[in-house]
């Protein structure tokens, strides 16, 4: 296993190559191309287009590159904020997730009416 700077360099290369392959636009593709290396995972971020695919090979080169043994996820951030995860555990298993950023709370009249029943026979 690698240490901590072996993991970094990895991780830039990564980086580097996937910012050569990313899809000319604005340029904020490539500056949205980043990593962190916290408590021994590995965090790619990119900006996610969703009309063009994924736009830059991010994901393939490092499944490619990231040597066995080290946890890692990509984090891709939608223009209207939302986000999603893809990644690979410790065991190799591929994971895809997407993460909520915010519940939203509703309620209606029927749920409310039966939450005051609920209420009302525990109070008797």
């Amino acid at each position: 296993m690698l240490d901590e700077a072996g993991i970094r360099a990895v991780a830039q290369s990564i980086i580097d190559q996937s910012k050569s392959s990313a899809r000319v636009d604005t340029g904020a593709l490539k500056r949205s191309i980043s990593f962190t290396y916290v408590k021994e995972q590995v965090i790619f971020r990119m900006l996610y287009y969703g009309q063009f695919g994924k736009n830059s090979k991010l994901e393939a080169n490092a499944r490619r590159l990231m040597p066995n043994g080290v946890k890692w996820k990509i984090i891709y951030t939608e223009f209207g904020g939302g986000t999603f995860e893809v990644g690979v555990t410790q065991t190799g298993r591929n994971s895809t997730r997407k993460i909520i950023d915010s519940i939203t709370r509703s309620s209606t009249t029927a749920v409310t009416s039966l939450l005051n029943k609920i209420r009302g026979k525990k109070k008797d």
